[in-house]
């Protein structure tokens, strides 16, 4: 059965590197001493208070009226007694703070993200303090940033990867991804956790509404296998994060918003 596609044509020429999410922001250089951790107690209290008191409550509100949003296996995240990354095809601008909100808490969760998210004006403070971990611009930059990610995932923290790199909304399709960002799930030892967003046609109060709603599935734990490499741990996790999302994207009943074509 075809999806249901009851939006505009939108068209791509290049998978890996199109990017649907409009904001057009010059991105800033971040430094190769760039401070990943604070250890300042105002700014550990404001983004302590910034995360639990504010975000997460309006955005659990946001997500619920606004979007729909059903979660589904949470419990395979909640039962990880260590650190974990999560590996998420990227279809919402609202992905990260659903990915908060409604399936890491009450652990606090970190993004890893390009340089673009912290070089808002005054925006880029919060999305720092709400846990933005931006990409190093330079090759020197990443032994600070190994560093960082390190020492989160051994304070049992949370770490969210968005392997497709780009925000195609609403896209029903996932995108192919390299191996690349599941070498830190190998690296330090930790599980790396699949989750795909989808999303169903509006029902009951919404069904007149015109933008899907959406559901996040959550899989079982990939953990690392000791006996390989980190190469080839990346490579079995890459596979199979791949594998899960696309048995639920193909699905019959995800619903399309827009109908992308390559050009």
């Amino acid at each position: 059965m075809k999806k249901i596609a009851y939006g505009n044509k939108r068209y791509y020429h290049d998978e890996l590197n199109d990017d649907f999410a409009g904001t057009h922001i010059k991105a800033h250089k971040i430094p190769n001493d760039y401070r990943y951790l604070h250890t300042n107690i105002f700014f550990k209290l404001w983004s302590f208070a910034l995360y639990y008191l504010i975000a997460t409550p309006v955005l659990i509100f946001l997500g619920c009226f606004t979007m729909g949003v059903r979660v589904y296996g949470r419990k395979n995240l909640l039962k990880i007694k260590t650190g974990a990354i999560t590996f998420a095809n990227h279809c919402h601008s609202a992905d990260s703070t659903n990915m908060a909100a409604f399936i890491c808490r009450p652990r606090r969760m970190y993004i890893i993200s390009n340089p673009d998210a912290v070089s808002i004006p005054f925006v880029g403070h919060l999305t720092v303090a709400l846990g933005a971990l931006p990409l190093p611009s330079e090759l020197k930059g990443y032994e600070n940033f190994l560093v960082a990610l390190e020492t989160l995932l051994k304070r049992k923290k949370i770490i969210a990867i968005y392997p497709e790199a780009h925000i195609w909304p609403y896209y029903t399709g996932i995108r192919n991804f390299s191996a690349t960002s599941f070498v830190y799930a190998a690296r330090f030892n930790v599980p790396a956790v699949p989750v795909v967003s989808t999303f169903r046609k509006p029902k009951g109060l919404f069904k007149d509404y015109r933008r899907p709603r959406i559901d996040i599935h959550v899989g079982t734990p990939i953990y690392p296998d000791p006996k390989l490499t980190n190469k080839e741990n990346a490579k079995i996790m890459r596979d199979q994060t791949y594998a899960f999302m696309k048995r639920y994207a193909d699905a019959p009943d995800n619903v399309a918003l827009y109908d992308y074509q390559k050009q």
